[in-house]
Formats: structure tokens, C-alpha cells, sequence
């Protein structure tokens, strides 16, 4: 089919029939490149298949998919047969594919098993080296990108489970320049000292958004940090290199959030359930000191001297399991009461107000060494003013000298300067007077 004039315009569907009829004919393709964005949705796999240069949208319908002996993942060479459609309403096109073989791995994937192999063989992965995250932090540090779904899904996270602080030091999170701004987020904040926790990570994307977590610059910057570190990288299915030198590698940035702070409302809980078993081991241990006692007095009967001291020593036991009893229960309500410190002392009102206090203080010194120091200026000024002023000509004028110039206003210093007849200008302290040289006598010298 070939494209001739047309006496009048397409509408865009008649267009994208028309592209459309074009493609038809082509038939079964096959198509080699590697796998990246792969995903599934409501059964239907979709991916692009790439090589260096370009891309090519691949669809693989649910009955298709079911019949896959190929597991299609992020990386792979595959080898596509299929059909070239158009899509009219949206005018896309994509490769329907039939069959999918494996032709390999993709430059990606082998760089980075190379890349696993080298650092795990260096010990970065190691499990002994691992780090337990913090009970109770009382900062928390995050390294993402600035505006993105994975850090408002933290914060609110971390803000509706337990009153701590949050750090953010805003990096990119993937394309060039990347990995760098990564690593120097971790490094930032672990140098820093003001976090107990961090957590690095992002959203999810393909293998490509994702990569720059798989960068050695990166891993270097998570196993060497040492602030326990929590990576969160993408969705569930996602695993990157930062996973397996991170302390702790969450799913997801939310699950991450509540993994490093409790929820204050489960402590509280737990206070609760403490309280109750420490009453309830109280109750059943009188409660079976009691029976044993019942069933010992009916062994005994009315045996009269053999109940006596028999009686006499339950009672002292009795005292003794009260006295027990009683001094477990002060230490329990002492660790519960150290425990409700804790969290009173943990809410935000109590820190800003000791900040607040902190902060009077500090604008009082800061007052207080304004004004000393003025002072002490203003003291140093006049020392210095009374000096200048001790050394002004003006003031030795208003002595009675005087100083002796020629009417061009050159300063005259000496009688080698002077000859007989030269007018002279005499400054005195209100002004000058002429003045004509009728001798000059040099030290040590006669008249001339």
C-alpha cells in the first residue's frame, strides 16, 4: 500500500488505521535486545526491549505469559517473535509477542554479578559486620530525593508512630551524578553525629531509574557507615547491591519508617500488658500459698502442739512470699516508671521548651558579651584618641610654636633650606604671618 495525495486531511484515527495497514504485512518478527521495566499487571507482562541505541515496547498477553518457560527479568537477552501492532486510540506501537527465548545475559546484569562477586569477595556483605538498629532513636536520618512519594511516605510514617526527629539530606536518585550525591548523603549524615538511624532509598522504577544504588561509590558509602543504615530501594521484588551491604534492607521506604521506630501506641500497650502480669503472678502465687496453707491445717487437724509451730512457720513463710511478692512488684513499677519517663521525655512540647530555655540563655550571654565588648572598644578609642591627640601638630601650635614655611606651602626644616631675604610664612595656631629672613646662623657657626 503506498500513501498518494489526498484531496482532503486524515483525521488522526484515519492516520493511525493507515500506519496501521503499513505494519500489517510485515508479519512475524524477531527482535533481540535486552529486558528492562519488566512488570505485570492484571496478568499481562509488559517490558521494553533494547539495544544501544534504542527501544522497543514488548507486550505479552496473559495466555501467552502462562505458557512462558522463560522467566523474564531485568537484564536478560531474549530473542521476541511476534507481530508489530499499532495502538490506534493511543497511536503507539508494541511487539506482540508469541514466543520468547533466552539468547543470554544482558550487559547489565554481568556487570553487575561482577560487581556482587568483587565486594562480597572483599567481606562488604558479610553478616558479622551488620549493625542492630536502635530501640528508641531519638533522630532519624533520611537520604532521598527531595519531593518524592518515598519521602512523604516516611515522614508521615515516622511522624504518626513515635514524636522523633527527622534529618533529610535531599539527593539525586538516579541518572548521571547520581551515585555520588548518594554517597555523599550517607556520609554527610553519618559524620554528622546528629542521627542514631538512617535510611537511604527511593521509589520504584526499572533496573535502569534504580541503577545508581547498584554503584560501587554507593556500596562502599553504606558498609562503611557507621550509623546503622537501612536500605529502601524500589518495591518488594526489587533487590540491589546498597541491600546487601545496608545493616538491615527493608521491602519499601514505608516499611522502612516502621521498622526503625516503634509505635508509641504498642509501647504503651506492652506498659500495659507488663502491669497486668506482674498483678496476675502476684494474685496466683497468695492464691496457692493460701490453698497449700488450707490443705495443711486439715492434714493437721486439731493436733494442737504439732499445728502450733507448724502454724507459726507458715505464717513466717506466708510473710516472706508477701514481702517477695511485694518487693518484685516495686522493681517492675520502677522499670515502668523509668519507661514512662522516657517517652514523657521524649515528647516534642518538652524538647522545644528546653530548646526555647536553651535559646533565652544564649541571647542573655550574647547581650551581655555585646555590651563588654562595646565597652571595652569604646575605652580603646579613647586611649588611642587622647594619644593622637597629644601627637597633633595643632596641639603643639596651641603650645606657642609655631611651624615655618615657604608661600608655596613647602615645610622648611632646616637653616640649609633658608638664605637671606627668603619670605617666609609663620603658622601660628589661628593663622600665619609673613616673615622675611634677615639672617641664618647654623650651629656652630659665625653669622652669614
Amino acid at each position: 500500500m503506498t500513501l498518494t495525495a489526498l484531496s482532503s486531511p486524515l483525521t488522526v484515527s484515519q492516520a493511525n488505521e493507515r500506519v496501521r495497514a503499513l505494519v500489517s504485512p510485515l508479519g512475524e518478527v524477531q527482535v533481540q535486545g535486552e529486558v528492562s521495566g519488566a512488570k505485570i499487571s492484571n496478568g499481562h507482562l509488559y517490558f521494553e526491549l533494547k539495544d544501544g541505541s534504542s527501544r522497543l515496547r514488548v507486550n505479552v498477553w496473559k495466555p501467552t505469559v502462562q505458557r512462558l518457560r522463560v522467566e523474564v527479568r531485568d537484564g536478560q537477552q531474549l530473542t521476541i517473535t511476534g507481530k508489530i501492532d499499532v495502538w490506534v486510540p493511543g497511536g503507539s506501537y508494541a511487539l506482540i509477542a508469541s514466543r520468547i527465548e533466552s539468547t543470554g545475559l544482558g550487559a547489565l546484569f554481568l556487570a553487575l554479578a561482577a560487581l556482587k562477586d568483587k565486594l562480597q569477595r572483599e567481606g562488604l556483605f558479610d553478616a558479622a559486620i551488620k549493625k542492630p538498629l536502635p530501640f528508641l532513636p531519638r533522630a532519624v536520618g533520611l537520604v532521598t530525593a527531595l519531593g518524592g512519594a518515598a519521602l512523604r511516605d516516611m515522614v508521615r510514617i515516622l511522624t504518626d508512630r513515635f514524636p522523633v526527629r527527622i534529618i533529610v539530606v535531599g539527593v539525586k536518585v538516579q541518572g548521571e551524578g547520581a551515585a555520588e550525591t548518594i554517597a555523599q548523603g550517607i556520609e554527610r549524615l553519618d559524620g554528622s553525629g546528629l542521627v542514631d538511624v538512617i535510611i537511604v532509598g527511593r521509589g520504584g522504577g526499572s533496573l535502569e531509574d534504580l541503577w545508581a544504588f547498584n554503584e560501587e561509590r554507593v556500596i562502599r558509602a553504606v558498609a562503611a557507615c557507621r550509623t546503622p543504615i537501612v536500605s529502601a530501594v524500589g518495591h518488594e521484588t526489587d533487590t540491589l547491591l546498597s541491600d546487601y551491604a545496608a545493616d538491615v534492607r527493608a521491602p519499601t521506604p514505608t516499611a522502612a519508617a516502621e521498622m526503625v521506630v516503634p509505635r508509641i501506641a504498642d509501647l504503651k500497650a506492652q506498659l500495659r500488658q507488663y502491669r497486668q502480669r506482674i498483678t496476675l503472678v502476684s494474685r496466683r502465687g497468695l492464691v496457692s500459698e493460701r490453698r497449700h496453707w488450707q490443705q495443711l491445717l486439715a492434714r493437721l487437724g486439731d493436733g494442737g502442739s504439732l499445728t502450733g509451730p507448724r502454724s507459726q512457720r507458715l505464717d513466717e513463710l506466708t510473710m516472706r512470699l508477701r514481702h517477695g511478692v511485694a518487693q518484685t512488684t516495686r522493681l517492675w513499677q520502677k522499670r515502668l516508671n523509668l519507661l514512662g519517663n522516657r517517652l514523657h521525655a521524649a515528647h516534642p512540647l518538652r524538647r522545644l521548651d528546653g530548646q526555647r530555655r536553651r535559646l533565652e540563655a544564649l541571647q542573655v550571654r550574647l547581650r551581655h558579651a555585646m555590651h563588654t565588648r562595646m565597652t571595652t572598644t569604646r575605652q580603646h578609642l579613647a586611649q588611642k584618641n587622647a594619644v593622637l591627640t597629644a601627637l597633633s601638630p595643632k596641639a603643639a601650635l596651641q603650645r606657642g610654636y609655631g611651624i615655618l614655611r615657604t608661600p608655596a606651602g613647602n615645610s622648611i626644616n632646616s637653616v640649609s633650606d633658608l638664605a637671606v631675604g627668603v619670605q617666609l610664612q609663620v603658622v601660628l595656631a589661628d593663622g600665619y604671618v609673613g616673615a622675611l629672613v634677615q639672617e641664618v646662623h647654623r650651629d656652630g657657626e659665625g653669622n652669614s
